[in-house]
């Protein structure tokens, strides 16, 4: 077996683009080993900001052979009655590039055919990766592309070098200008490629320098008599700005920690990846860890400390000056920030946002002083994007708000709703703990994506400008962690009435009418907020039919989750096969049936009319454990409908030719259609 060995060596690549680049990179080796017919152990990359490595253990010598059966003209056509060889026999084995002879005739679907066996030598390793590896290149996903020179090759950075080895051999072929070669690598040993590596000052493996980066960042944060604040995304990038890790603790003057601790922290991870450092208490010190370059000289730290020290003058600075106006003053200045192109200014959106916190409020049954704070934090939860600070550090929306809350001497608890309406802000991250926080939350949201839809402004494929999907993911996770009861087409309907202003003011002035259709809209955001409930079901472990079931209705979240909790386990019960049976030959049936009602005098024949009588009665029964959310037993209570509806069937002709039968005997399994869709879209369940 052999090894082989790809590294692309380029300018520096962005650190938040690499995790990405080197999944890709190993998925797309995969696929195209797979696709030769080449045989290999395993795939692994490696990568700095430089460099980008992949490579691949135990790869087959060389290709399988490949025997294959061509077919060709039929046999009466290619020869003659007594054998001889025709045109099309002697055509047809030039081009397979066998002798005429060597065709044998098989027969297919009962007639006779030509046909050539031709056996595929495989080519040897060495020969496929020659273009295999620039293909892979070639293949990858680019975040950023650019060209260089006169090229039209497009690539992440400029690439300057290529290693490509198969064992011990050089794997020859020219990308952008760069010829392959072996470089100084004498054959494709990971363990031996590491070393060598290691000697000239670089760490390739990122998992191993991840560590040595933890390492490096402690014992600095030790040294200094502290301990560092090692977070996880900070750590992830800093592994992908250094090839050799090397720590130096620095300081700062102590004045700056009059600064809240948010802005500090902020200031040193989103612009210098600095670690903060804390006491044996936990409290912010004056101190922080720079991860350098392989830098063995410790003065660096002094550079550091400088650039540190003009941050957090700004900083100070920017802290001082917003401090000097109350957060409620700063109201006022959101006339002047514009929210979306054709949805006003957020002024606009803070008042729908007061409006529809007040309705979610007594819809959840808020206590008046609940109401009363809510209400604050709506009117305060955008105050904070009008500040100096939060100019400079957009990811501190909220918790700037709650810092200036608390210095105008507002209510604490609206300090904390402010902070906590921003919440949850990605998908693992922490939900509302204030039930006020949490309705300005939900508004917040609601509104977004209301009118961002109402606009034509919709999610489409990997695009998402707006977040929509993040503010959706947030709802259903806080209906449904929060046991709220809040009906979507309620509070869809309450957003879209507070919009009807701005869409008055701003779009039908330009002519623009497309707000209007609700029910369109309504129906788009139902959609979009099942296929965010429906990861959250395949997660719980819920059959992919079975959520399919279910969400096909998803106006109740709550309701939607446990419903499919309970038809999960209820497809183990024998009785479901005939639920399901009866639900889809009803919607073949009753499919496009325009009329509702059912006329009891023209029930003619016994079948049917005992079919009604057992309708109503499931239909009362259904509607009765549905109140009481008794999902099991509503569902169980269609049991009772699938015998009498095989009688009827089997006994009823449907489509009678008196138009006044066929239309009321279709209006009633309209009807009985229509009960089971209450519950769940059965046609979607596969059967037992």
């Amino acid at each position: 077996m052999l090894n082989a060995l790809l590294e692309i060596g380029c300018e520096e690549i962005p650190a938040r683009f690499m995790p990405g680049f080197l999944d890709d990179l190993k998925k797309k080796a995969e696929e195209k080993l797979i696709r030769e017919r080449l045989s290999f152990g395993s795939v692994q990359t490696f990568g700095t900001y430089r460099r980008l490595t992949l490579y691949i253990e135990n790869l087959g010598a060389k290709q399988p052979d490949i025997v294959e059966e061509n077919r060709g003209p039929a046999a009466e056509i290619a020869f003659d009655p007594s054998g001889v060889p025709r045109p099309a026999a002697v055509g047809f084995a030039k081009g397979q590039g066998i002798a005429v002879s060597d065709l044998f005739i098989q027969p297919v679907n009962g007639k006779n055919y030509v046909f050539a066996k031709i056996t595929r030598k495989g080519q040897t390793a060495e020969k496929v990766l020659k273009t295999l590896f620039p293909e892979i290149i070639t293949s990858l996903h680019l975040p950023l592309a650019m060209r260089w020179g006169d090229l039209d090759f497009k690539f992440i950075r400029p690439i300057h070098s290529i290693l490509a080895m198969c064992g011990g051999r050089a794997v020859k072929f020219e990308l952008a200008g760069v010829k392959a070669s072996k470089i100084k690598v004498p054959k494709a040993d990971l363990k031996l490629y590491k070393r060598l590596l290691e000697k000239a000052g670089i760490i390739v493996d990122q998992n191993e320098r991840k560590e040595l980066v933890k390492k490096a960042v402690q014992k600095a944060a030790k040294k200094a008599g502290a301990k560092a604040l090692i977070d996880e995304d900070l750590l992830n990038e800093v592994v992908y700005l250094v090839e050799y890790p090397k720590a130096y603790a620095g300081r700062f003057k102590e004045e700056f920690l009059g600064i809240p601790g948010d802005v500090l922290i902020t200031s040193m991870k989103k612009h210098q990846k600095y670690f903060p450092l804390v006491d044996s208490e936990g409290r912010l010190t004056a101190r922080f860890v720079v991860v350098t370059d392989g830098c063995w000289n410790p003065a660096v730290v002094e550079g550091n400390q400088k650039v540190l020290s003009a941050r957090l003058s700004d900083a100070k600075f920017f802290f001082d000056e917003d401090l000097k106006q109350p957060l409620k003053i700063r109201v006022a200045d959101l006339d002047k920030v514009a929210y979306f192109e054709k949805l006003g200014t957020m002024a606009h959106k803070v008042e729908r946002i007061v409006k529809l916190s007040e309705w979610i409020g007594k819809h959840l049954g808020l206590s008046s002083g609940e109401q009363m704070i809510t209400r604050r934090i709506a009117e305060l939860c955008k105050a904070d994007l009008t500040c100096k600070m939060v100019y400079e550090f957009p990811e501190l929306q909220g918790v700037m708000g709650r810092e200036y809350a608390l210095r105008s001497n507002e209510d604490p608890k609206v300090a904390k709703g402010i902070y906590e309406h921003y919440l949850p802000r990605f998908a693992d991250d922490q939900l509302p703990s204030s039930l006020p926080g949490m309705v300005v939350a939900l508004a917040d949201r609601v509104d977004s994506i209301v009118g961002c839809f109402s606009t034509g402004t919709i999610p489409s494929g990997s695009e998402d400008p707006y977040g929509l999907r993040r503010a959706m993911n947030g709802i259903v996770r806080i209906i449904l962690e929060k046991k709220l009861d809040l009906l979507l087409d309620e509070l869809l309907a309450e957003s879209h009435k507070l919009y009807e202003p701005v869409f008055l003011g701003f779009l039908f002035a330009k002519g623009e009418t497309g707000y209007k259709d609700y029910p369109k809209i309504e129906k788009q955001i139902t959609e979009f907020a099942a296929a965010r409930v429906k990861p959250f079901l395949l997660d719980k472990g819920i059959r992919y039919d079975v959520v399919d079931a279910v969400i096909a209705n998803c106006n109740d979240i709550r309701d939607t989750v446990v419903k499919a909790e309970t038809l999960n386990k209820l497809t183990a019960e024998n009785w479901l096969a005939g639920v399901i049976a009866s639900a889809d030959r009803i919607a073949r049936i009753a499919k496009d049936v325009p009329r509702e009602n059912i006329v009891e005098a023209d029930l003619a024949d016994k079948e049917e009319k005992e079919l009604f009588e057992i309708y109503l009665k499931v239909n009362w029964e259904v509607g009765e454990a549905v109140k009481k959310e008794e999902w099991a037993k509503a569902v169980f209570a269609l049991s009772a409908l699938t015998g009498p509806l095989e009688i009827f069937f089997d006994k009823v002709l449907v489509m009678h030719k008196d138009e006044r039968l066929r239309m009321n005997r279709l209006s009633l399994l309209k009807n009985i259609g229509k009960l089971y869709l209450q519950l769940a879209d059965f046609t979607k369940i596969a059967p037992a």
